[in-house]
């Protein structure tokens, strides 16, 4: 009997703790993040399940930084970059035109965000026969400015998932 108490206790103990802490729960969305600073000026709010790999940008091309962040959870990747291009609506439909994509679908929409002004660029591509490639990226400039910001996602998938597309927007409402 007074082994069933303690075992009854022990269990209604480990049962509340569950229920009562939230990063112990199997429901629980909530994430840590991490502020990660891009080129020293600009800032990004990246869940810590992301891994983010800084490249070295060496010479004085039209790309000057770059991360590649990786989501092996959401099985979700993609860029933040910053790119110097003095006509950013030009470059983008000459990239579309000697892209060697097989696009199946392709939008290029303009956008805001915060004080960005860009273009929002939406596509899935075949490889091959069987496999697919979705993305979705933002890029955004300042008006005074050449620097463009282009932050993009890609997935191995026909369509974005409804928790990458949450993941995406997130991101992208923390940028500062």
């Amino acid at each position: 009997m007074k082994n069933q108490f303690i075992l009854g206790l022990l269990l209604g103990i480990c049962l509340s703790t569950i229920t009562l802490t939230p990063l112990l729960s199997a429901n629980s969305n909530s994430s840590n993040i991490i502020k990660h600073t891009i080129n020293d000026h600009l800032t990004l709010n990246i869940p810590d399940s992301t891994r983010v790999i800084e490249n070295n940008i060496i010479g004085n091309g039209q790309l000057l930084y770059s991360i590649y962040l990786d989501d092996q959870t959401l099985l979700l990747r993609g860029y933040a970059q910053i790119w110097n291009l003095s006509n950013l609506e030009n470059y983008l439909e000459e990239s579309k035109k000697i892209s060697t994509f097989d696009f199946n679908s392709y939008s290029l929409k303009p956008i805001e965000v915060g004080n960005y002004g860009g273009y929002l660029i939406k596509w899935t591509a075949s490889f091959g026969v069987n496999y697919r490639i979705s993305g979705i990226e933002y890029w955004l400039k300042k008006s005074d400015t050449s620097d463009v910001l282009r932050i993009s996602f890609f997935t191995d998938t026909t369509s974005f998932t409804k928790e990458q597309i949450e993941y995406i927007d997130k991101i992208i409402g923390s940028l500062n």
